[in-house]
């Protein structure tokens, strides 16, 4: 019955079983592999998906939602009374191109992935062995196109990351005796925490970020003033650490 359904090239479908197995689509799919439903958490979210699966056991099943510019209306078909299919049906709000079908959490996804090469370069660098030729291609190459991707995410969390990706690049291409005395004493948590500070955040906010309690980034911040010799607690360590980035 499903592929009756599938001969419309207007409206898209997913059709799953209740294994939860992709069984037909003519999604254009861009970024994703759909053989299962848990394919979809990159096209629907995590809220979704487990609304989808709540609505599987409901009968009769009506079940509509939207993501971005997304339409999903979900059906159910019960074969010979042993078998049952699942049927997404995806919409676009308005006539899109293919690659404008894709939602917010795709899109979010495909600009991560087109980035996996400046995440494995950054993961390898360090500024005790950083060529010419390697700065070089961080700032004329991986820098731009990760502030370019920032501009296009729309997922707080990602953007967060991201943006925790572009100033590490930058600190690989600053001067020398800025980065060296923070990456020489610093361990690598100390050193997070340091960007976050720098970009504004404040204790709590960096602890519900990286999952840890406020002590601990407490702890992080009294270590980060020893290390860098902050004896005055007068002293700002958000605006001190901002003039060792910009010297």
């Amino acid at each position: 019955m499903y592929h009756a359904l599938l001969s419309d090239r207007d409206v898209y479908f997913i059709a799953f079983d209740s294994n939860e197995v992709v069984i037909d689509t003519n999604y254009p799919v861009v970024s994703l592999n759909l053989n299962h439903l848990d394919d979809l958490i990159f096209l629907v979210g995590a809220e979704q998906l487990s609304a989808i699966r709540q609505h599987m056991t409901q009968q009769p099943l009506n079940f509509t939602f939207n993501v971005a510019n997304l339409s999903f209306a979900m059906s159910r078909f019960d074969i010979d009374n042993s078998d049952t299919v699942f049927c997404l049906q995806v919409e676009a709000k308005q006539e899109l191109s293919d690659a404008g079908k894709l939602s917010a959490i795709e899109r979010d996804y495909q600009l991560i992935t087109e980035l996996s090469s400046s995440f494995n370069l950054l993961n390898s660098a360090g500024a005790a062995h950083m060529t010419d030729d390697l700065k070089h291609e961080i700032r004329d190459v991986h820098l731009p196109e990760v502030k370019s991707k920032l501009a296009e995410l729309e997922d707080p969390s990602l953007k967060l990351c991201l943006e925790i990706v572009q100033a590490n690049m930058e600190s690989l291409l600053a001067e020398p005796d800025v980065n060296n005395q923070l990456l020489s004493v610093l361990t690598p948590s100390e050193y997070q925490v340091a960007e976050f500070i720098r970009s504004g955040m404040s204790s709590q906010e960096i602890a519900n970020t990286l999952n840890v309690a406020k002590k601990t980034v407490e702890n992080h911040r009294n270590s980060l003033r020893n290390k860098l010799g902050i004896t005055n607690r007068g002293v700002n360590l958000r605006n001190y650490l901002q003039t060792l980035e910009t010297k």
